[in-house]
């Protein structure tokens, strides 16, 4: 059973092989009327050898032998096309077309319509138009035409007696013929149509092929050269936090031991100047640093894991517990889900707005504080009340643009990169972040994150 299986895959390459043709591309037309073509014969002739056995009997019988010298040259084309090397593919099916033509046409003479010979010129007239192309279709339809009308003109004169000519009457064969050039008719116009829509769409999906083949390109190109800009940025961030911050340690180490040493020396103006230049040393340290959280989030940072925002809360107020305690501030939240966020940037997000929430305050007021999220359709929406001093209309986009401070830092401490880095780990998430908010009533910072 092994070897018959081995036997048949190797008759089925060998065929497919000599009868379409490698140089064809598998996108197109010509690929699949190859293909096509490649299985008729390889079915056809396994079929064909079944039958030519009791077929050329039942000839012999009947004493028809030209139906016999027909089946034989047919049977000897069809085994030269399917095996003989070095004949290409178009004439290999102009061979196999023609051969079977012959028959048809041989039993419809020798047999009559008792026979399969119109159905037979009907079926190779789909086939030619099927493997070869809608002109020999035209042609096949005008040999069927000429077929039919030259046994129109036989029956008509009677000049021969043979098989056909002799078993009905001209009316009869005139409505069974029509019938034929009808429906061969129908198939030369309508499967050129089909087929021009299928090329039309194989052609549409070679064109969006090699579109998105070459935005692939382009966007390899781009990642190559987002990868070298993030190596350029690394390189950078290690310049900022190690090359830049080394010399400002230095100027306020330097300028606090001035202060230490020479003191008691020094005038009321020359110790506000040293403050001044501690006091900005340390400012841009910290600005550096929060620059360098600006940059990590969505470059270093984004794994993203399940998190319980429960935890996560309670955890940023205990590290805040002093504030919380000094101003005696009311935190609520609702419970919350568990997400899958961005651990460090999230926690990184409710500790920005929380903070920003307790440190914009009046003075003679407490601080009231509510959390609260609401599960959306693609979104969870979180929101973050407080009663605060409130942020003007005009400012409200601006806050989230980086080192946008609407404040002096003598009232509010901070380097303005809170909201910022809050507005990126927030679209790093697919989210938005926006907010509601009067003067002096408190302001809602609203946020989102795609499930």
């Amino acid at each position: 059973m092994a070897s018959m299986k081995s036997y048949w895959l190797k008759y089925k390459e060998l065929i497919t092989r000599n009868c379409t043709d490698e140089l064809v591309a598998d996108t197109s037309l010509t690929y699949w009327q190859n293909r096509l073509f490649a299985a008729s014969v390889i079915y056809l002739i396994p079929y064909s050898l079944l039958s030519v056995v009791p077929g050329i009997y039942m000839a012999y019988v009947n004493d028809l032998k030209g139906l016999i010298f027909v089946d034989f040259v047919a049977m000897v084309s069809v085994l030269s096309i399917a095996f003989f090397p070095k004949i290409n593919v178009f004439t290999r099916k102009l061979v196999f077309n023609g051969a079977l033509y012959i028959i048809s046409v041989a039993l419809l003479l020798y047999l009559g319509l008792q026979g399969p010979g119109l159905l037979y010129l009907l079926a190779i007239t789909i086939f030619v138009i099927l493997s070869l192309d809608k002109k020999y279709g035209y042609f096949t339809l005008a040999l069927n035409c000429i077929t039919c009308i030259g046994i129109g003109v036989i029956l008509h004169y009677e000049w021969i007696d043979f098989g056909i000519f002799s078993q009905y009457a001209l009316d009869s064969w005139i409505a069974v013929s029509v019938n034929l050039i009808f429906l061969s008719a129908v198939a030369v116009i309508l499967i050129p149509i089909l087929f021009h829509g299928l090329q039309s769409t194989i052609i549409q999906e070679n064109n969006l092929r090699a579109e998105i083949e070459s935005q692939q390109g382009q966007l390899k190109e781009s990642i190559s050269l987002l990868n070298s800009k993030n190596e350029e940025l690394e390189r950078f961030a290690y310049t900022i936090s190690h090359d830049l911050k080394e010399p400002l340690r230095m100027i306020s180490s330097f300028m606090q031991l001035l202060e230490k040493k020479y003191g008691p020396k020094l005038d009321k103006k020359a110790h506000q100047y040293i403050h001044f230049a501690v006091d900005g040393a340390h400012r841009m340290s910290n600005s550096i640093d929060e620059l360098m959280e600006y940059s990590r989030v969505g470059r270093l940072y984004n794994e993203y894991e399940p998190v319980d925002v429960n935890m996560v809360i309670s955890e940023i107020i205990r590290s805040i517990k002093a504030d919380v305690d000094n101003s005696e501030a009311k935190i609520t939240y609702s419970t919350m889900p568990t997400l899958n966020v961005v651990p460090v940037t999230f926690k990184m997000l409710i500790q920005n707005l929380l903070t920003n929430a307790l440190k914009y305050q009046s003075d003679e007021q407490t601080p009231v504080i509510e959390i609260d999220a609401k599960e959306l359709d693609t979104h969870w929406q979180f929101l973050i009340k407080d009663n605060g001093i409130g942020i003007s209309k005009e400012h409200q986009e601006d806050i989230f643009e980086i080192f946008r401070r609407l404040h002096s830092r003598e009232k509010y401490q901070g380097t303005g990169m809170g909201l910022a880095i809050s507005k990126k780990i927030v679209e790093q998430h697919g989210g938005e972040i926006w907010v509601d908010s009067e003067e002096g009533k408190g302001s809602i910072f609203y946020f989102t994150l795609k499930k």
